[in-house]
């Protein structure tokens, strides 16, 4: 709270003296929630740090005297009750920008996060995922061009990748400028990482790796904010020598936003019969007979 305070203060006094033009430092305050972890506690030491536990689960013993511990409320991290984690073991085993991804991650700013090491481990393993997908591709889409034309130009899965990657720059737009929700942003920047997973464009076709070459690149700068290291060298792979933190944010374009297809569910009496996709310019008679043809 204090240094709030002190920020106001100083803002007030500069004003004072003619030297800026505002009087309050900020326009928007965001109140984060508190970093929270289970409490652990011996009979004979009373709380533990993590590294002071041995075992898993319901088998977790003291290394100091070989108690069983007592597992305790998860509450805020604090060092009198020894619920913390050092960042510098994290840092040497993932890395800053794992912990960072985690952090954003789990949890909306303005909510409590609750620390878990295999949500850690399950950051790892996507930017692992993420730096595969790049080296997997980079022969391919190096020297390309990124397609930037009509999504109507294009076809089938092709097609579909370029109109993700335009709903999902969208998507991480707004979640985070108007609400700073890193943790949905990034799940949709997980999607389009399945989502190109799930493509398989033609490595020498001039189109295909002209819209890989356009998701690649706004998959990393969509992360670039979040994982800047590991941006930077995935930039950097795709050939180019400035700073990815130097690059524009990449825009959308609004009529690739729209659907292609709708999906329809049927229900009776309140119980799910049926599902399936229509073209999204499809009339009533059309998606009535589909409906009247599932034997569903």
């Amino acid at each position: 709270i204090l240094h709030l305070l002190y920020s106001r203060y100083f803002t007030r006094v500069l004003n004072d003296f003619g030297l800026v033009k505002y009087k309050e430092p900020f326009t928007r305050l965001l109140t984060q929630g508190m970093v929270c972890k289970e409490t652990v506690s011996c009979p004979k030491h009373g709380f533990l740090l993590p590294e002071e536990v041995e075992g898993n689960g319901a088998d977790r013993h003291c290394k100091k005297c070989g108690e069983l511990i007592t597992p305790g409320r998860v509450e805020k991290m604090s060092k009198s009750k020894k619920n913390v984690i050092d960042p510098n073991i994290l840092l040497e085993k993932y890395g800053a920008d794992t912990t960072r991804l985690f952090c954003l991650f789990a949890a909306p700013p303005e909510r409590d996060l609750e620390w878990s090491e295999q949500g850690v481990e399950g950051g790892y393993r996507f930017l692992n995922r993420v730096w595969r997908l790049a080296w997997n591709w980079i022969d391919s889409i190096k020297d390309a061009t990124p397609f930037n034309g009509s999504p109507d130009l294009l076809e089938g899965r092709t097609r579909e990748l370029f109109k993700k990657t335009h709903a999902t720059i969208y998507k991480v737009t707004k979640d985070i400028e108007d609400r700073f929700h890193f943790n949905t942003a990034i799940s949709a920047i997980m999607e389009l990482v399945n989502t190109i997973y799930g493509i398989d464009p033609v490595k020498n076709d001039t189109q295909d790796t002209g819209v890989m070459r356009f998701a690649m690149e706004s998959v990393v700068l969509l992360l670039s904010p979040i994982v800047p290291h590991f941006a930077e060298e995935l930039w950097e792979t795709l050939g180019f020598e400035t700073s990815v933190l130097l690059s524009s944010w990449p825009s959308y374009m609004e009529g690739s936003l729209l659907k292609d297809e709708l999906l329809i569910v049927i229900q009776v009496n309140g119980k799910l019969r049926s599902r399936f996709h229509v073209d999204v310019d499809a009339d009533d008679n059309t998606i009535k007979e589909l409906a009247l043809s599932d034997e569903r």
